[in-house]
Order: structure tokens, then sequence, then C-alpha cells
């Protein structure tokens, strides 16, 4: 299914420049990276939640940090950061607990619920996912692997910060 066929024509200042590199690959990608925000609002949606808080779940899920160190990963304000803990505090998708390594400081973990609604809403997706690998030969996933690392290394060359 094409989901570009019903896409209107580019207004004509926002058209390829004539020396522009593309491939079929690139440009398969580029429609992938286009679909994640729409993904990631409804995720969002599903989860009751607003997408910055998403994003927050998505840090927190890798591993339990203090308020701060998420402020710094969502690029907002310590206290835009604290709120948006509060309400996910508050919605029961993470507690705050003192820091085993330094009691003074806080440390925010997804909660057993928090955790499970997350991957209850991403579990289809990853198994849809593995699906679309099905009639891929160990070769061309080999291929697809590799091709999809080197463009995670072209993506963090182009951001002003690396892989959180």
């Amino acid at each position: 299914m094409d989901r570009n066929a019903d896409a209107p024509a580019p207004h004509p200042e926002a058209r390829r420049p004539d020396d522009w590199m593309t491939s079929d690959l690139s440009d398969a990608l580029y429609r992938v990276m286009l679909a994640l925000p729409e993904l990631r609002l409804s995720l969002a949606d599903r989860l009751a939640l607003n997408p910055s808080e998403v994003d927050a779940m998505e840090h927190l899920m890798g591993h339990p940090m203090g308020p701060v160190e998420l402020s710094r990963l969502l690029r907002m304000t310590s206290a835009s950061a604290t709120v948006l803990v509060d309400r996910l505090e508050e919605a029961g998708h993470v507690v705050r607990e003192a820091d085993p390594s330094d009691g003074r400081r806080r440390m925010v973990r997804p909660t057993r619920q928090g955790a499970e609604a997350v991957f209850a809403q991403i579990g289809p997706l990853v198994a849809d996912l593995v699906a679309a690998e099905e009639g891929l030969t160990a070769k061309e996933r080999a291929a697809a692997v590799g091709y999809l690392t080197r463009v995670l290394d072209v993506l963090y060359e182009h951001t002003d910060r690396g892989p959180s």
C-alpha cells in the first residue's frame, strides 16, 4: 500500500533541488521517519498521556534516573520535568524513591503498572515488526541490520547529542 499515493504535490518553493541526492531506500526510510511522530501521538492517546510524558516513560523504561537528568534528556526545565513526573506519579506510571547509592538523591522509575501499560501498547507493534521480517533470508536480515546501524550513526552525527 503506497501511503503517499494521495499526497498532494509539494508547494513549488518546497520542491527538491535538482541536485538532491536520493535513493529508493533513503526515500523509504524517510517515510518511516515521517510516520514516527504520528505513532508517538497514537501511543500517547492510548496511554492517556501527552507526548512529553511518553518521551519520559521511554527514557525511564531504559533505566531509572533523577528528575534533573530526565529534564536534560527531554530538553525542558527541571521545574517542567518535576511537573511532568508529578503527573506520571499521580497516574501511577512512576514512583520516586531514594537513590540506593546516595540517599539524598531521588530517582524516578516506572511502576509495574506503568511498565505493563507501555508494554501492552508496544507489544503488538513489536510483534508486527517481527512479522514484517518474514520472508527475509538471514543474509537479507543481516544487511538490513547493518544498514539501520549505519543509519543510526548518521542520525546521531546530525544531532547535537548522542544516544541516550
